[in-house]
């Protein structure tokens, strides 16, 4: 487990060329994996976290043009606040906007692109959050 990883573990991991990561992002990483856990404490899971943020339901977007997609939104920026507050590192609110496109919590393709009616289908279907 990441959380758990030691001294040695983590100068072995920073050492590692093939892997390339400094020892301070190293540490970064180990830090938010302990951050996690007192998220998943207090929320069930991260992911209960994260779709509190828009209601446990898909933001559906409907940009025409590239210029229109933001790289940050105001939930990001309440997300990476939050996330701040509760010890992580790294989670600025274009890093937060990019996971939410990522992990499916906005949808932002634009609307002609193929995969935008999949997507909105995928998020308007009655779901229930796990």
């Amino acid at each position: 487990m990441v959380a758990k990883m030691g001294e040695e573990e983590i100068t072995e991991i920073s050492s590692n060329k093939a892997i390339m990561l400094a020892e301070s992002r190293v540490r970064c990483i180990v830090d938010n994996s302990k951050c996690i856990l007192k998220v998943v404490r207090e929320f069930g899971s991260l992911s209960n976290y994260m779709w509190s943020y828009v209601n446990h339901k898909p933001v559906i977007n409907r940009y025409r043009y590239p210029r229109n997609v933001p790289l940050r939104s105001p939930k990001a920026e309440a997300i990476s606040k939050d996330l701040l507050k509760r010890g992580f590192r790294f989670v600025g609110p274009v890093i937060v906007h990019s996971f939410m496109q990522a992990a499916g919590l906005t949808i932002d393709h634009l609307v002609d692109c193929y995969r935008h009616s999949d997507c909105v289908g995928l998020a308007e279907r009655p779901w229930r959050h796990i």
